[in-house]
């Protein structure tokens, strides 16, 4: 039998070590292949290796013949909180339809059925499929039912810290048919479908994708498991065993126990076999175990082929009854969707609706900041209440001063969106990696879905700050704040995009807002400022926030000409700097776009032959 699937001398190393040896492996179509070791075995690099998702810092060497669309479903959980496992489901429907999968637009796809033995070669053939059209709702009950998500729970939101939901059973099975369901891919990378999870909650995620590569002889899942039950190890077909980076046995799972009893070291009686393998090919004492191991591997292969598979008998096998379920995609007519540029534009509303929706509904976006906000800004108004509007020295500080803290302070504050952002980017890099839309898209969906947060909390501050502080042109203070938030919030996307880790991303744009600080132009005048370093003085997007609020607020004024001068900004033209901070912004969202197309050009390297 010859497998569609294998990768040829496979070489990958970071730095000075080797984590994956030479190899080849078979993959073949129509079944579950669990790639098994222990740890620092190699069993996720052989994974990422598989499905193209390298570590920018590993060097690795080889080809995968893989054909067919694929999809990825990673070991976290990303969801949104706001969702239940039915609109969830519709969400997917209009990000991958392209025009809100319309009535009759969904199909219940059936596919080929599979005997589970291995096809022959064969090259880059369509899949054949047909379908027969259901109703929508229908259809989702029914994935529902696939995924054992119980009826009384499919209205039940994701949940997050701030409100319990589904519980990480639930979420994980609705991630996983949310990955599978509606781009129905050829292969499946499943890297720890079972991590965290109870031995049921394990064989329901196994049971859903048996189901699902029993119904295409064409399709295979390939999938990492750690320490599974006797009930999960009974649904896999084909296993792939590392050990230090070295394949120890490839094969039907069922000759695993000819080929230990083989060597001598057969299963124990009441003992797990899988742990037993794991065991035997993970001694630690030994450096040249997975070396001898990796040799016996190649005996036992010719062996086998020249008695003609006398050795290809499992006495331990014990099999245990599984209710495998009938998976039924849902899909979008492809017949009746939008052209490219048109799928562009529909997934960019389902993205900004979906972004809006989360800033309404998730307290931390909007919510919190709210909270946050609106108490400082009341202690402001309290603190600086009908401040005397006179040339007095006392008046004019104070007044300046709090134009600082607004054009400092309030920025600042933004870091506290980035431990969302992250999740968000999360979420974004795995619809990304599964085909759903380009990041491109969904950055511009998330940087609109930004703008009536902004607005929101530049509304609440001019209206607390105008009216109990009596500062002058509220519409045009309300203008340069939003200008500026605007600013930060783009810094925060940014960010986001450059760092996966949030706590570092916070780290560095406080960094950022914290050197603009004194570059402003409040603690020290531009003359004031060494010659070698004037020019930081028009870097930051601060010094243009502050000089218009000074402008706004001080020009017009008898003593006002004075003031200016006195902080070197009697110049200042605020059109002009309303104009610098919006193409500041352009420029930032720029920077992003950049880093988002070198990172996927990045993610999708071509792996060549050796």
């Amino acid at each position: 039998v010859s497998f569609c699937g294998a990768t040829n001398k496979v070489d990958v190393k970071v730095k000075n070590k080797v984590l994956l040896h030479p190899l080849r492996v078979d993959l073949p179509a129509g079944s579950i292949t669990a790639v098994l070791g222990g740890a620092g075995s190699g069993t996720s690099t052989l994974l990422k290796f598989l499905a193209g998702q390298m570590d920018k810092n590993v060097t690795y060497d080889g080809k995968v013949n893989l054909p067919g669309s694929k999809s990825y479903f990673a070991q976290e959980t990303h969801l949104h909180r706001f969702y239940t496992p039915r609109t969830y489901i519709k969400h997917y429907q209009r990000l991958m339809g392209g025009r809100g999968a319309p009535e009759g637009c969904c199909k219940l796809l059936r596919g080929k059925p599979s005997n589970n033995a291995p096809s022959t070669v064969g090259g880059n053939r369509k899949l054949r499929r047909s379908g027969s059209a259901i109703n929508d709702d229908e259809g989702i009950e029914r994935l529902l039912d696939a995924l054992r998500i119980d009826v009384d729970r499919r209205d039940t939101i994701v949940g997050d810290m701030f409100k319990k939901g589904l519980n990480p059973g639930e979420q994980r099975r609705l991630d996983l048919g949310l990955t599978v369901s509606l781009r129905a891919p050829d292969t499946l990378f499943c890297e720890s479908p079972d991590l965290g999870l109870d031995s049921e909650t394990s064989l329901n995620v196994m049971e859903f994708l048996k189901g699902y590569v029993a119904k295409d002889s064409n399709r295979r899942v390939i999938v990492t498991l750690d320490r599974p039950s006797l009930f999960v190890w009974n649904l896999v077909d084909n296993v792939i065993l590392l050990s230090k980076g070295r394949v120890v046995y490839e094969g039907p799972r069922f000759d695993m126990e000819s080929f230990f009893a083989y060597h001598g070291k057969p299963t124990p009686k009441r003992f797990s076999p899988l742990e037993h393998y794991i065991a035997c090919v993970s001694n630690f004492r030994s450096d040249n175990n997975a070396v001898n191991w990796e040799s016996a591997l190649k005996q036992w292969q010719e062996k086998v082929d020249e008695d003609e598979g006398d050795y290809l008998a499992d006495d331990i096998e014990i099999c245990f009854p599984s209710a495998i379920p009938e998976v039924l995609l849902i899909s979008a007519n492809n017949e009746t969707a939008a052209p490219s540029w048109g799928k562009s534009w529909f997934k960019f509303l389902a993205l900004l609706q979906r972004s809006i929706l989360d800033a309404l509904k998730n307290p931390g976006i909007l919510g919190l900041r709210i909270l946050m906000y609106t108490p400082f800004t009341l202690f402001l108004g309290l603190l600086f209440y009908n401040l005397q509007d006179d040339e007095s020295y006392e008046s004019v500080n104070s007044r300046a001063a709090l134009l600082f803290y607004s054009s400092s302070f309030y920025i600042f504050m933004v870091v506290a969106v980035l431990p969302f952002l992250a999740k968000e980017r999360l979420i974004c890099r795995k619809e990304v990696l599964n085909g759903c839309y380009h990041p491109i898209t969904h950055h511009f969906a998330v940087s609109v879905g930004s703008i009536p947060n902004v607005v929101i909390l530049s509304f609440i501050i001019t209206l607390i700050l105008v009216g109990m502080v009596k500062l002058h042109n509220p519409v045009q203070f309300f203008i340069i704040l939003l200008l500026a938030l605007w600013n930060a919030e783009s810094y925060a996307i940014l960010l986001s995009t450059c760092v996966t880790n949030y706590i570092l991303g916070i780290i560095i744009l406080a960094g950022i807002f914290g050197l603009a600080m004194p570059l402003e132009g409040f603690m020290l005048v531009p003359s004031m400022f060494p010659s070698y370093l004037r020019w930081l003085y028009l870097v930051p997007f601060h010094t243009y926030v502050f000089r218009s609020f000074m402008y706004n607020e001080f020009a017009g004024t008898s003593f006002g000409e004075m003031v200016l001068k006195s902080y070197e900004i009697e110049g200042t033209n605020i059109k002009q700097d309303m104009v610098v901070l919006l193409c500041y912004s352009l420029v930032i969202h720029c920077v992003s776009v950049a880093v988002l197309l070198f990172s996927s050009r990045g993610r999708t390297k071509k792996q060549k032959d050796p």
